[in-house]
C-alpha cells in the first residue's frame, strides 16, 4: 500500500510540475532570459558573445515557431566551455525552445551571412518576442503561432 500511495505521488508530481503547457514554456523562456539579461558579472561574458544574427523580433511576433526554431538552434550552438559562468541558463532555454517547437514543428536554418549580434540582442529580441506571444489571448495565441 506504501509503495501504492508513493508512486502515485511520484507521478503525481511528474505531471504537475513538468512544463508541458504552451503557456508554462513561454513564461519559462521569458524568466530564464530576463535572469540572464539582470544577471550582472556573472553573465557579463556570455551576453558580449557573438552569435548568429538570424532571429528578428517583427517576424517572430507574426509567426513565432520559426523564429523559436532559429532561437533554439543559435543558442544550442553556443560552446560552453568558452566561458566560465554558468551556462545552465542557456541549456534550459534552448531546451524549452525545443519543447514549444513540438508544438509548431517547423524546418528552420540559420543563415551563415556573416552578420553577427551579440547574445544580449537576441535574448532581449526573444524575451519580447515570448511576452508578446504570451500576452494575447490562448486564441490568439494559437493562431499566432501557427503556420
Amino acid at each position: 500500500m506504501k509503495t501504492v500511495t508513493l508512486l502515485f505521488s511520484f507521478a503525481f508530481v511528474l505531471v504537475f510540475t513538468a512544463p508541458t503547457d504552451e503557456t508554462h514554456l513561454l513564461l519559462t523562456i521569458i524568466d530564464e532570459a530576463n535572469k540572464i539579461l539582470n544577471g550582472g558579472l556573472e553573465f557579463q561574458a556570455l551576453v558580449d558573445s557573438l552569435v548568429p544574427a538570424g532571429f528578428d523580433q517583427d517576424r517572430c511576433r507574426a509567426n513565432g515557431p520559426e523564429d523559436f526554431c532559429i532561437a533554439e538552434t543559435i543558442l544550442s550552438a553556443i560552446n560552453h566551455a568558452q566561458y566560465r559562468s554558468p551556462l545552465n541558463n542557456i541549456s534550459k532555454i534552448s531546451r524549452v525552445l525545443k519543447l514549444y517547437n513540438k508544438f509548431h514543428p517547423t524546418n528552420c536554418t540559420v543563415k551563415e551571412n556573416g552578420d553577427e549580434e551579440q547574445l544580449h540582442d537576441l535574448l532581449t529580441n526573444l524575451f519580447n518576442c515570448a511576452q508578446a506571444i504570451y500576452s494575447c489571448p490562448s486564441p490568439c495565441r494559437s493562431s499566432q503561432t501557427t503556420l
